[in-house]
């Protein structure tokens, strides 16, 4: 969201100052956020539901913009 929120602000204000600056505070708040996370396995049969939901959410996606 602050990657996108600063390159809508760069380009509506045609400085790419913001955007550099949106894209640092994307990359490092990330980095920050990935350190504090904890990390815990899944088991196999609920990540293969994800993986199958995540094929079918990309068709869907990639039909609704041919059809939408």
């Amino acid at each position: 969201m602050t990657l996108l929120v600063g390159l809508v602000l760069g380009v509506s204000l045609s400085s790419w100052l913001i955007v550099a600056a949106g894209l640092l505070l994307a990359v490092f708040g990330n980095i920050w956020m990935w350190r504090r996370c904890e990390l815990f396995p899944i088991d196999r049969k609920t990540a293969k539901t994800a993986h199958r939901v995540g094929w079918a959410a990309t068709i869907f996606a990639v039909a609704a913009a041919f059809f939408g």
